[in-house]
């Protein structure tokens, strides 16, 4: 089991060297990851960061912690774009980067705000086709591709990523088959439970996590299920962790919400290291 946080760059996090900070106290105390929500906007009046320049920051100052964007909706990116943010930061943090991908949602009109698409299959469908151009740059060959929302005629993207592959671990909404199916074809599933969006998450029902594991790949060292869980909150983390590691679960996220705890307490839990891990 493996344990991170996942923060909302927003606030007072949303200074990538307040971040950078939270990440060197995170690696000094034994957590695992660090992951970012990605987003353009917030609740009216929040200050937000831009997660993958604030991950840069990140890796720039910290020596293990894996980093990751959770989630990046594809069909706010431009695939090629984003292919070169993903190998250059991939050789910034010496092969630590995992990639989080998503379909997004327009709850913030992070979408219609820039007269974008709100329609979920149209962005599936940037999904799907972003995903496997994603592949194709990262192998380090000329890309000849055709979909129906990219065309793309390219000499090869160089540098290649350090890992092969890069992580990149599909979100879905449970219990939603697609996304779950999507996931399949990468290294990890991080499935979103109805009523934890921005508030910090209880555990997930055993029934649930039994449901989902029997779907994905055959267990293996490289495939992860990741769950966000406030561990913190937990009366008896270390049990939980155990009974989240028997149904298959690699990675616990601590949570927190888009409203809050304050910063310092924050900066308190980081602190203190991840409360289910033994040892």
């Amino acid at each position: 089991m493996q344990f991170g946080i996942f923060l909302p760059p927003f606030h007072e996090f949303s200074d990538p060297r307040e971040v950078a900070r939270l990440a060197t106290s995170a690696e000094q105390a034994g957590w695992d990851g660090l992951f970012l929500w990605d987003h353009m906007l917030s609740e009216p009046g929040f200050a937000v960061a831009d997660t993958w320049i604030t991950m840069a920051a990140i890796a720039s100052v910290t020596e293990r912690l894996r980093i990751g964007a959770m989630v990046t909706p594809l069909a706010r990116r431009r695939p090629w774009v984003l292919a070169r943010q993903i190998a250059t930061l991939d050789h910034l943090s010496s092969g630590r980067l995992v990639v989080g991908v998503g379909l997004g949602d327009d709850g913030w009109h992070e979408f219609s705000a820039f007269g974008e698409s709100v329609d979920p299959r149209r962005r599936a469908a940037q999904l799907d086709e972003a995903l496997a151009l994603l592949e194709l740059f990262a192998s380090g060959e000329p890309v000849d591709f055709v979909g129906n929302e990219y065309q793309v005629h390219a000499p090869p993207l160089l540098p290649r990523p350090v890992q092969r592959p890069v992580p990149i671990w599909v979100a879905g909404r449970w219990p939603n088959q697609r996304p779950l199916s999507r996931a399949k074809h990468h290294e990890g599933f991080f499935p979103i439970f109805a009523g934890t969006e921005t508030e910090p998450p209880t555990i997930p029902t055993q029934s649930d996590l039994v449901a989902i594991t029997r779907q994905l790949p055959q267990r293996t060292s490289t495939y992860d299920l990741v769950i966000r869980y406030a561990m913190s909150l937990a009366h008896d983390p270390v049990q939980d962790a155990a009974l989240l590691a028997e149904v298959g679960v690699t990675w616990i996220l601590e949570s927190f919400g888009a409203l809050g705890p304050e910063p310092e307490v924050i900066r308190a839990i980081v602190a203190a290291g991840p409360a289910g891990k033994e040892g």
